[in-house]
């Protein structure tokens, strides 16, 4: 019965691997300072007798943009990371409570009816309750704090955001 592992000669001809005695440096990285590289890792590359070295450079991070902040009692949504601030502070939302502010904001000035929210945000208005909608955007008002003041109801129809590019009563 064969063991599990057994030795042929082809196993025990085999050249023993070479012992490293100096790592040379990382060549120069654009953007990178001297000195603060590191080895991460040394990989045999099988059947070629060489090694791979994997080195890790310390790069400084790239400037970020000043987030502009909104006036006083505003709101700033940044659609692509889906986050919201509310007054200079970042706000926590459920994905629906984020959906429904996004699609409220998309149209400002424009009253949008319950049916059309639920559709929007949950992809269909069936099984469910125009409730649904009040009570998420109660939730919502309330994590907004003084910015939850721009969506209003419409009663009879559903809501509309008041916030910047709304057309103004006058208009």
């Amino acid at each position: 019965m064969p063991t599990a592992h057994t030795a042929t000669a082809e196993t025990e001809a085999r050249p023993a691997r070479p012992a490293l005695t100096a790592v040379p440096g990382p060549r120069e990285t654009p953007g990178a300072d001297s000195g603060e590289h590191s080895l991460l890792g040394v990989l045999p590359l099988p059947e070629s007798g060489k090694y791979m070295l994997v080195y890790g450079v310390v790069v400084d991070e790239p400037h970020t943009r000043v987030r502009p902040l909104p006036p006083a009692g505003g709101l700033l949504l940044d659609r692509n990371a889906r986050r919201v601030w509310s007054d200079g502070r970042e706000v926590e939302l459920t994905y629906q409570e984020y959906e429904l502010l996004e699609c409220l904001t998309g149209s400002p000035g424009r009253a949008i009816t319950r049916t059309e929210l639920m559709e929007r945000v949950w992809g269909a208005a069936e099984g469910m309750h125009s409730r649904t909608i009040d009570v998420h955007i109660h939730r919502l008002r309330r994590k907004l704090g003084p910015a939850g003041d721009l969506i209003a109801t419409v009663r009879r129809v559903g809501y509309i955001y008041r916030g910047p590019g709304a057309p103004s009563a006058e208009a």
